[in-house]
């Protein structure tokens, strides 16, 4: 069985966090989000693994590598134009050829174990199975109606769902599957949606089994939910409730990481604050923050906030209220008190 990872998206909904960098390679607890799904695959017994790409993210590949330091062997496939889903596995069919694969969504976690979707496929020899989750809100998710004990109808984003099963960003797909791709046509969004493909494939006769997880996932959309995770990923790390070393002058309220290469210095830092390589903190009170890499704040008072590669905030004076602060890579923000004199700017 192989392994697929899908992340030629182009997070419009992250932005600016994704102007320059792509979706699957935002930090998560200090780790890239591709690296926890290879990580993922892995520890199932997957190390034959595809990573759909579009042509501007070639990162990616410089940064990840081969796999080898992951026990894995990676090979990058290229979407040539982000039409949906389905496309983007369709950029898989050469690599597959005619095994099965087990599919991931490139900004999605899952807490989960995989094994459970692979028997499900296996055991009852079916062309798919799929991850299923009760949610609050299926609006936001592709959705599932059981009878019976089998899947009889899938709908992506409907408008009034007829369950509160969804659709989980893991899938185990077999070699029917392309068969049904050729066939699709664009959704009312205009994209080829891989829930059509499924809800297709169960049309014309074939199988599809189903799991139901109760085990955590994010599917990293939005700030929120990257913090959200960040938060869930910190408060189950044992490493991050123990003393960072190297600080000067610094109460931390754990969880809390901070890289070995960054230095904070007469600040509050936490809970759920994550302080990336190379980074500079001086007198700031920092909460539920994401500081990406090389990040320098300067009497900042944050919460709920994200900051991107090479930012720079410097504030006048530390503010008695937090502020939120959604800050792309290379933004630079200096504020000075315009009643302070001048030889105090």
């Amino acid at each position: 069985m192989k392994g697929l990872i899908l992340c030629a998206g182009r997070g419009t909904r992250l932005q600016p966090s994704t102007y320059t960098k792509p979706k699957c390679m935002l930090p998560v607890n200090g780790e890239y989000i591709i690296v926890s799904i290879i990580n993922k695959l892995v520890a199932a017994g997957i190390t034959d693994i595809g990573i759909v790409v579009n042509s501007s993210q070639g990162e990616i590949r410089e940064t990840i590598g081969d796999g080898e330091q992951w026990n894995a062997s990676l090979t990058f496939l290229l979407q040539n134009e982000a039409k949906g889903l389905a496309d983007a596995v369709k950029s898989a069919k050469d690599f597959m050829a005619d095994s099965p694969f087990v599919l991931m969504l490139g900004d999605n976690l899952y807490e989960g174990e995989l094994e459970p979707l692979i028997e499900s496929l296996e055991a009852e020899q079916s062309e798919a199975s799929i991850l299923l989750q009760r949610v609050k809100d299926p609006r936001q998710f592709g959705v599932a109606v059981i009878e019976g004990g089998q899947i009889v109808s899938l709908e992506e984003k409907p408008r009034y769902p007829q369950s509160d099963l969804a659709i989980v960003g893991v899938y185990a797909l077999t070699a029917a599957i392309w068969s049904i791709i050729e066939r699709l046509t664009p959704s009312p969004r205009g994209e080829y949606e891989l829930t059509d493909a499924i809800q297709m494939l169960i049309s014309v006769g074939g199988h599809v089994a189903y799991s139901v997880t109760t085990a955590p996932f994010f599917d990293i959309g939005t700030h929120e939910r990257w913090l959200e995770a960040n938060r869930y990923k910190m408060d189950h790390d044992p490493k991050n409730f123990a003393m960072p070393s190297g600080l000067n002058f610094v109460q931390c309220i754990p969880p809390v990481k901070v890289d070995l290469t960054a230095r904070v210095t007469n600040s509050v830092i936490g809970p759920h604050v994550y302080i990336g390589p190379n980074s500079v903190v001086e007198d700031c009170i920092l909460t539920n923050s994401i500081l990406t890499d090389q990040v320098r704040l300067s009497h900042v008072h944050a919460e709920g906030s994200v900051f991107g590669s090479h930012v720079h905030l410097a504030e006048q004076e530390i503010q008695e209220q937090p502020a939120r602060h959604i800050l792309g890579d290379r933004a630079t923000v200096t504020r000075i008190n315009p009643d302070l004199p001048n030889d105090s700017k």
